[in-house]
């Protein structure tokens, strides 16, 4: 557990800063007049942090989030855990700015499939108060969810396979060969890829794991989020003195 205090009315043209810690070691000097108004517990808790992830929608305003409140709840969740592909079906709204021709051709599209690959967690919390404590928890991975187009392409493979044996002649007699038959190593059997070519081949290779999403307001949501409360109330034992944090922060963005 650490404290923390804020500050009030901090703005750009103040020197006022908010403090971690107690009064009498302020990380930097603040003005007396803007006095430090409310300090909270600070607790760390992992009993989610080896499953907490972090989907963004960054062409969704935050004023349209995907839940049932708004009338538009996922419908679907997959995943393929090695790779880390994540896939969301969301409704598509088809009373308005929807071509009805076009969603029959593509099968009676009423769902729009939002993609993204799972990346590992910068630094990121989650944090919930309650109780007047601050509770913290690492998350895991992130990821960015865009549409994904997967009918169109579906479609556009079908019309490729259509065309292709369009252009065979079915009365063009086959032509007879002789085949001869040879052994090949396991190492020559299969193409090698490296790199980017073999992630991106182990994806498509991988099923997908159908998960269950529940709505931000279900029971069970609720139920999760009380995980997210540290059970323990052990200290926090600071590896840096706060000069020496104040120091890595300030390198790192000056690295950026």
């Amino acid at each position: 557990m650490k404290d923390i205090s804020l500050a009030s009315d901090i703005g750009p043209s103040t020197s006022a800063v908010a403090k971690v810690g107690s009064n009498e070691n302020p990380i930097l000097d603040a003005d007396d007049d803007d006095p430090i108004v409310k300090s909270f517990p600070i607790y760390l808790s992992s009993r989610l942090a080896s499953h907490l992830h972090i989907f963004q929608y960054p062409v969704r305003p935050n004023t349209r989030p995907y839940t049932g409140s708004q009338g538009e709840p996922v419908l679907d969740l997959r995943v393929k855990p090695e790779s880390g592909v994540v896939q969301v079906d969301v409704p598509i709204n088809t009373t308005h700015f929807y071509d009805h021709e076009k969603g029959e051709k593509w099968g009676a599209v009423d769902r729009q499939t939002l993609g993204g690959v799972m990346t590992k967690s910068e630094g990121y919390m989650i944090g919930i108060f309650k109780d007047g404590e601050l509770h913290l928890t690492p998350v895991k991975g992130t990821c960015q969810l865009r549409p994904s187009f997967t009918y169109v392409d579906k479609d556009a493979q079908t019309e490729k396979e259509i065309a292709r044996s369009v252009k065979q002649d079915p009365a063009k007699p086959k032509e007879i060969r002789a085949v001869q038959m040879t052994v090949k190593s396991s190492d020559d059997s299969a193409p090698r890829y490296s790199g980017a070519l073999a992630a991106r081949k182990r994806a498509e290779d991988e099923e997908f794991v159908e998960m269950q999403w529940y709505d931000k307001d279900t029971e069970e949501a609720w139920d999760l989020a009380d995980q997210l409360r540290s059970a323990s109330r052990e200290p926090l034992i600071p590896a840096t003195t706060k000069e020496e944090y104040i120091d890595l922060i300030r390198d790192k963005n000056s690295a950026v």
